[in-house]
């Protein structure tokens, strides 16, 4: 890497990659923009997609910052020991949120482990773990049982194999060796 591109810093680098056209991925030398210009439909489409984005962004901001008003306008009639009560059930909703994230994530890293002990990959986890340790236990056994019957019919399968090949220099009008051998004939 040479000087001049060390020294630069990111949006000098993207300019002169998207800018000039001479380091975009497609290889034909063409930006992002000029390639949207070179078809009005491509255009109009980018911007009609951009355009809902927008709207549904600042409708949703609009709607935050309405409830946030609701909020002060709520707590501002309130008593203070009212809004030390109210504060307070808010952080107890958020702490049993949180509380309950931190025992899902507990008990996805025990089901990993006792996926594990069984043998199977803990990555399994993340779709086997239920709302409760008794739930899962249930997803467990039921994920053991499934899989335990799946390796035995592929183990069969495998086993049982195809059809035997044929022989095609044996005529059906010759006799069989051993049973020539044993019966003491020969062949006619």
């Amino acid at each position: 890497m040479d000087e001049e591109t060390k020294n630069q810093t990111p949006e000098q680098g993207a300019g002169q990659q998207t800018g000039e056209g001479t380091g975009n991925s497609t290889g034909s030398g063409m930006t992002f923009d000029q390639w949207l210009d070179s078809d009005p439909a491509l255009r109009s489409e980018f911007d009609r997609r951009n355009t809902k984005a927008v709207q549904t962004a600042r409708s949703k901001w609009e709607q935050e910052q309405a409830d946030a008003q609701d909020e002060a306008k709520k707590l501002e009639r309130m008593t203070a020991a009212q809004r030390e009560k109210y504060q307070l059930e808010q952080d107890r909703q958020k702490l049993d949120q949180e509380r309950a994230v931190f025992q899902r994530q507990q008990l996805e890293v025990q089901t990993g482990a006792q996926l594990q002990g069984m043998g199977y990959d803990a990555a399994f986890a993340a779709y086997l773990t239920g709302k409760d340790a008794e739930t899962t236990s249930a997803n467990l056994t039921a994920f053991d049982g499934l899989m335990r019957a799946y390796r035995a019919g592929a183990v069969n399968d495998q086993m049982r194999g195809g059809t035997p090949p044929r022989d095609t220099d044996k005529r059906d009008d010759a006799q069989d060796p051993f049973l020539t051998g044993f019966l003491g004939k020969q062949k006619g």
